[in-house]
């Protein structure tokens, strides 16, 4: 019988996500699985460790609690050469970071990093995410990451500006305390040249004042 690690993509000589699809299916039915295939995270097979962190990604997208006990072995693969591992684990990172904010708080500064740094626009789309659904689990998380993403904003020619403003829009109603730094930001670039941030400072100028009780 086949492993689980044997079913993947990259075993089989397939470029496709269906076999990896498939071994994700078959964990959300046999959660034990998933240990097989965090097994297969480390290792020197970049492809194999792709196949694996995409599976993370595909189960987190259902079940996101079923990946919070691995984040300690998606963490330091943020750091691997490989884009595609990057931005695999950053984007399961992103999809568990609202249910693990103690598991996530140590990778912070890589994913800070990450945004600031990274060549691949998807690695840094994902840490954004993953900052942001952080930031959203409670004021304390707020006040953390938001510093850093209201640094973003200006990062890679604005590139990320819509997606760090939708995520800050998450991020009003836990932190009240920080209603004036956000309506701040939402007047920044209400009239920003492009209308998906536009419309993301929009939204966040209302949700922030709903929270300031303006």
């Amino acid at each position: 019988m086949m492993t689980m690690l044997e079913r993947l993509s990259s075993a089989i000589g397939r470029r496709t996500q269906d076999a990896n699809r498939a071994a994700a299916e078959q964990i959300l039915r046999e959660p034990k699985l998933l240990e097989n295939i965090a097994a297969g995270l480390s290792g020197n097979n970049a492809a194999l460790i792709g196949d694996c962190a995409e599976v993370m990604t595909k189960v987190a997208e259902t079940f996101p609690l079923l990946i919070v006990p691995y984040m300690e072995r998606l963490g330091p693969l943020l750091a691997h050469k490989s884009t595609r591992v990057r931005w695999e684990a950053a984007h399961a990172i992103a999809l568990a970071a609202p249910y693990a904010p103690q598991r996530i708080f140590p990778l912070l500064r890589t994913l800070t990093r990450l945004i600031r740094e990274d060549g691949s626009v998807a690695v840094r789309d994902y840490a954004v995410d993953a900052l942001c659904r952080y930031g959203a689990a409670d004021e304390e998380s707020a006040r953390t990451v938001v510093p850093p993403l209201r640094d973003a904003l200006a990062a890679w020619d604005g590139k990320h500006r819509a997606r760090i403003l939708d995520g800050l829009v998450r991020i009003a109603p836990v932190a009240p305390e920080l209603s004036a730094q956000l309506l701040a930001i939402g007047e920044q670039y209400v009239r920003d040249g492009k209308p998906a941030v536009r419309k993301a400072a929009e939204a966040l100028l209302r949700e922030a004042g709903k929270t300031a009780g303006i």
